[in-house]
């Protein structure tokens, strides 16, 4: 397989592109998140409607506003503090004000979320538990998680199928 311009000619979900990110997080995973953010993986693809792509490293990631917040999840035991950009800031860069999109998590599960139902400050697109880098093995290299704890309305099916992780594409979804 080769990783470049025909990583640039498919759409997100093609075998060629999910190939390249899958061997891009295998050695993110191999070589550690030190060595991954000097390289400038992209960890996340944004589709705007235009179809033009927005990649994101940790590095652009991390120089995003930052939230961080304790929770419990049903996927793993005790809580853990999530720290990362608001998916909402995260579509802004990528000029996604509006609209629904779709979130692709690495193994194809796919959920639907629409713009204006997002809050300012969650979900947000976790890059760090407890303030460390997370790996494929443990729902990463991002997960995107609501603040479960902190509110009745987060503890409902919806909320929880939409808590993608392994997530590696937002598109934009045109009417």
């Amino acid at each position: 397989m080769v990783c470049g311009a025909n990583v640039s000619s498919g759409w997100p979900g093609s075998p060629v592109w999910r190939g390249c990110l899958a061997a891009g997080l295998l050695a993110s995973a191999l070589l550690g998140p030190a060595r991954s953010e000097a390289e400038g993986v992209v960890l996340l693809t944004v589709t705007d409607a235009s179809g033009a792509r927005h990649a994101f490293d940790l590095t652009t990631l991390d120089a995003m506003p930052q939230i961080s917040f304790t929770t419990t999840t049903l996927w793993t035991d005790g809580p853990i503090t999530f720290s990362g950009p608001p998916l909402r800031a995260v579509l802004q860069e990528a000029g996604i004000t509006t609209g629904p999109v779709e979130l692709m998590a690495l193994n194809d599960y796919a959920v639907t979320l629409v713009v204006e139902e997002l809050g300012p400050q969650h979900p947000i697109i976790a890059t760090r538990k407890d303030g460390a880098t997370f790996g494929v093995r443990d729902n990463g290299p991002l997960w995107l998680v609501y603040p479960f704890d902190t509110n009745r309305a987060f503890q409902d099916e919806t909320i929880f199928a939409a808590s993608v992780w392994q997530l590696i594409a937002v598109a934009a979804i045109h009417p």
